[in-house]
């Protein structure tokens, strides 16, 4: 994947140490998300606990024993609901900012998920993620790179057409995990094995990688996701 210049070594640290998103590029925000107080959410048409549990990174029981809902099968719309903590929000070994993003957090299922399917390593999809965005699906670079995974559009489409045969759209977070997972896993097999190639590849693009060699930038970005890797 043809990759975006480099600002400042610096801001990797920061990326690492507080999972600020994209930090290195101009971002923009795709749709600003909805307001709610710390630890609520206000049911919507159509929404089920199933639904908000796993937005949130809980358990419908969860739910229920917080709010006291004695039929889990109906919620009605409006009602605002107090939302447990997940689980992972108490491991020290998460980024703070994550731990202290609810929305995010509940991301972690499907980061597992997608990397079971596609066999790449889960702290390494999470690592790398977390560096190209913070796990935030609404921004996206100066050079058009989208969501999560910072995913360039032509990537998107080799994934797509090629890779899987599928119509993911990097504009839903789970696709965009998925696509980001199974560019990741071609890397992977591209440099058998050789993480530290494969992770260069993803931010400089292998191509150049292999013709010139990662470029210092490229060297920092890679010991910053190395060491996220401890954290999740």
């Amino acid at each position: 994947m043809a990759r975006r210049s480099f600002a400042v070594l610096a801001a990797l640290a920061l990326l690492a140490v507080g999972g600020q998103a994209a930090a290195r590029r101009s971002a923009r925000p795709v749709a600003p998300p909805a307001p709610s107080a710390p630890g609520t959410y206000r049911v919507a048409n159509g929404d089920n606990l199933s639904r908000i549990a796993t937005r949130f990174g809980t358990t419908i029981q969860a739910l229920a024993q917080a709010n006291g809902i004695r039929d889990v099968h109906r919620i009605r719309a409006g009602l605002v609901l107090k939302v447990p903590a997940p689980a992972a929000q108490g491991d020290p070994r998460l980024p703070d900012r994550l731990r202290q993003t609810p929305d995010r957090l509940a991301l972690m299922s499907v980061f597992d998920q997608a990397a079971s399917r596609h066999k790449v390593p889960a702290d390494l999809l999470k690592a790398v993620t977390w560096m190209e965005s913070g796990w935030q699906n609404d921004k996206v670079s100066s050079t058009k790179a989208l969501g999560i995974g910072q995913v360039m559009p032509d990537t998107v489409r080799f994934v797509n057409d090629v890779l899987l045969r599928s119509r993911l759209d990097p504009a839903k977070p789970a696709d965009n995990i998925n696509l980001s997972a199974r560019y990741l896993a071609w890397l992977l097999t591209q440099t058998k094995g050789d993480v530290p190639q494969a992770v260069s590849g993803y931010y400089q693009g292998l191509a150049s990688v292999r013709r010139q060699g990662p470029l210092p930038e490229t060297t920092a970005y890679v010991n910053a996701v190395l060491a996220l890797r401890a954290r999740f």
